[in-house]
């Protein structure tokens, strides 16, 4: 073939070409490869910020959750104080009072049916001072949070965290915990540049069982013996029937151990001191139905002595006794006596006073009678240390303003009524159809309704007869509750 003119300088042009070509494309490949490379950055910063933020979701949780069991030990203990408060009064039946506003001891319900709608009031007040213990507690964590650091180019932040309020169907306690995760880059020394960042927020949502304190289904029971409340002060001292007693036996007889006795003839101090020498037992009285013609000066060494009658209403000086523990069924006079003084315990059914007596560390009762015997106490000065008890619905008394037109003004002149009440003296009357005085330790003459109240506000220890037994039932306290945490973490982070 014959050779063309100048046909070498198209290989050259060729091959400049293809250069070209194969420059142009690999720098498509280059800026391809650079680019998923940085989406693989970012992706992987993405990540790590995740993996932050759910480290900083558990750990809050972590957190959330021993706050729970904190408050719960808190207010389980204050279940605990108000169980015993509840059992106490049970114990008290049929003379038990309300302790609950919404749960009044109606007359007739059944006293389980009270003991429940305690339990529930108690349930209810304590499961809302743990949402306002548990929402104050968590409160204060959302406020002291800080950033906390995993490493040099890993941290997470509490961003919220939200208790939900409880509703009257779902008393579980539920809350969110929104938590940001950022990744960074390690920042170069002296580098003006802002270290680039990745965040990421996860939110978590938290829920805890029901908080119940009492178990339904595990109950102690509470046996009570219960018998007739007093309703009539005038049935101040059952002791006071014909129950049959041994008679006393001579003085050089007289033991510790000896039971309650009657004794023959006029009572004397010197058995009375032989029976305190020897220290007789608390729960030991005599019986008594004749008295000295004149108790002038008479000791007792408070030996309660018990009496149906007697001679005391014929022979009525009683001058200057000292710890004469009296029960006296029948009308007692006292006349002759300047100033009746030395920690005298006398009730009787009608106490009378003439001749402008003192009355100092005393504690004299009138329980009253059906008769309504009239009473009389002229120019009487109850004065410090002593308790006037009054039954006005057992009493006639006389003048009929007696006790409307007392003597409080604590004047050291001679009082213009017939009774008047000084220094730390008391006076306390009874009536069933009288308002009770209020906060009865301020005032110097109070008020009662409650014969039970009244009688032992005076000092008297009332004895009920026994007329039966029940037992109650009282759910148990749960000392630990057993919980599983629910949580669900939502897995679509926000920037």
């Amino acid at each position: 073939m014959k050779k063309l003119k100048e046909e070498e300088g198209y290989t050259l042009v060729i091959a400049l070409l293809m250069i070209v070509l194969f420059l142009s494309f690999s720098a498509v490949f280059i800026q391809a490869s650079l680019s998923h490379a940085k989406q693989e950055q970012t992706v992987d910063q993405g990540n790590l910020a995740v993996t932050a933020a759910e480290m900083g979701v558990e750990k809050y949780s972590k957190e959330a959750e021993n706050i729970f069991a904190k408050v719960y030990a808190e207010i389980n203990a204050k279940a605990l104080v108000k169980k015993a408060e509840l059992e106490t009064e049970v114990k008290k039946y049929p003379n038990h009072q309300s302790i609950n506003i919404g749960c009044p001891v109606v007359a007739g319900q059944a006293m389980q049916v009270w003991i429940k709608c305690n339990i529930d009031k108690y349930d209810e007040d304590l499961r809302n001072e743990f949402f306002t213990k548990m929402s104050t507690e968590l409160n204060n964590l959302k406020t002291n949070a800080n950033k906390v650091v995993i490493s040099d180019t890993l941290t997470h932040k509490l961003k919220d965290l939200t208790i939900m309020p409880m509703s009257s169907t779902d008393k579980s306690i539920k809350l969110t915990i929104n938590v940001a995760g950022e990744k960074s880059n390690v920042v170069q020394s002296g580098s003006a540049t802002p270290t680039a960042q990745r965040t990421k927020t996860l939110s978590s949502d938290l829920s805890f069982p029901e908080v119940p304190f009492f178990d339904d289904s595990a109950v102690s029971e509470v046996e009570v013996k219960w018998g007739q409340p007093i309703t009539e002060v005038t049935n101040f001292f059952p002791q006071l029937t014909n129950k049959p007693l041994g008679s006393c036996p001579a003085v050089s007889a007289i033991t510790k151990t000896m039971p309650p006795c009657k004794f023959s003839g006029v009572i004397n101090e010197e058995y009375l001191q032989k029976l305190r020498e020897v220290g007789v037992d608390s729960s030991f009285y005599i019986k008594v139905d004749q008295f000295p013609n004149q108790m002038n000066n008479f000791n007792a060494y408070n030996i309660p002595i018990l009496a149906d009658g007697g001679t005391i209403t014929t022979n009525t000086n009683i001058n200057q006794t000292d710890n004469l523990t009296l029960y006296y069924k029948g009308l007692l006079a006292f006349q002759n006596t300047n100033k009746h003084t030395n920690n005298n315990f006398i009730v009787a059914e009608v106490i009378t006073f003439q001749n402008n007596q003192n009355i100092v560390n005393n504690t004299i009762i009138n329980v009253g009678n059906s008769a309504k015997s009239t009473y009389t106490a002229s120019k009487i000065t109850i004065n410090d240390g002593t308790k006037l008890c009054v039954n006005l619905d057992g009493i006639t008394p006389s003048p009929s303003t007696l006790f409307t037109t007392i003597d409080t003004s604590n004047d050291n002149g001679q009082s213009k009524s017939d009774i008047a009440v000084k220094g730390t003296g008391k006076i306390y009357l009874y009536s069933s159809s009288k308002t009770p005085t209020p906060q009865p330790t301020t005032q110097k003459v109070v008020y009662f309704n409650d014969a039970t109240k009244f009688l032992e506000s005076c000092g008297v220890s009332i004895n009920y007869n026994v007329e039966g037994k029940e037992k109650f039932s009282l759910p148990l306290l749960i000392s630990e509750l057993d919980w599983d945490l629910e949580m669900d973490v939502d897995y679509q982070p926000q920037p």
